[in-house]
């Protein structure tokens, strides 16, 4: 197949728009030790800036009983060739959730907003699955159970502390150890998160409540 002219110089164009393109090295933040997530080009470090990155933590921690979660980070500032990023969310992959489905169980779920100490607005999704069929007084004790404990943590805990624990597993731990004092339970995990807003938003918002 013989090339036109006008193809040839197409192609041409798009090698030397490669070859002006840079490689960034994405890190993840430095309350998940700065490790390297990607690597990512750009001809212009402005145009990285807003750019999502979708690790597993499985890729964090090397740990493959983890490779479900899925994290987003997001680009907001680029140093020399290191793209830094903030926590964005997680979600774990919905055929995961299928496998732990069980006949003769209950599904119960607790979604809601939460505030962190340093006014970060965030959305949090919890999943619990009983080992018995539940009544409806106790999904409505195990919900009360979730929030209590979700918004206790946030109203203490700083956006990076609380990230950490939501990723982890560690909060989701100890919901759990409260709510298997109303019923039994398989299965306890905070399956999704999403950050909603940032400081600056949240004291805006606050800042024209005030004045209406």
């Amino acid at each position: 197949m013989i090339m036109s002219s006008r193809s040839r110089k197409a192609a041409a164009r798009t090698r030397d728009k490669w070859r002006e393109k840079v490689w960034y090295q994405v890190l993840t933040p430095d309350y998940f030790d700065n490790k390297e997530i990607g690597t990512t080009p750009a001809s212009s470090p402005e145009l990285l800036l807003g750019r999502t990155v979708k690790p597993t933590l499985y890729d964090l921690t090397g740990n493959f009983d983890q490779i479900h979660v899925k994290l987003k980070f997001k680009i907001y500032d680029v140093k020399g060739q290191q793209a830094n990023t903030t926590f964005y969310g997680h979600e774990w992959s919905s055929d995961y959730l299928r496998g732990l489905v069980r006949r003769g169980t209950t599904r119960i779920d607790w979604i809601g907003p939460i505030l962190t100490k340093d006014d970060y607005l965030m959305r949090i999704s919890v999943i619990v699955f009983t080992m018995t069929r539940a009544k409806s007084s106790q999904k409505h004790s195990v919900r009360k159970a979730i929030e209590r404990i979700i918004r206790a943590h946030a109203k203490k805990h700083s956006f990076d502390e609380l990230v950490k624990k939501v990723v982890l597993g560690e909060l989701a731990s100890e919901v759990q150890d409260a709510v298997r004092k109303i019923i039994p339970l398989r299965e306890c995990e905070i399956r999704k998160s999403k950050v909603l807003k940032g400081p600056e938003e949240v004291k805006a918002r606050r800042a024209r409540l005030r004045r209406s």
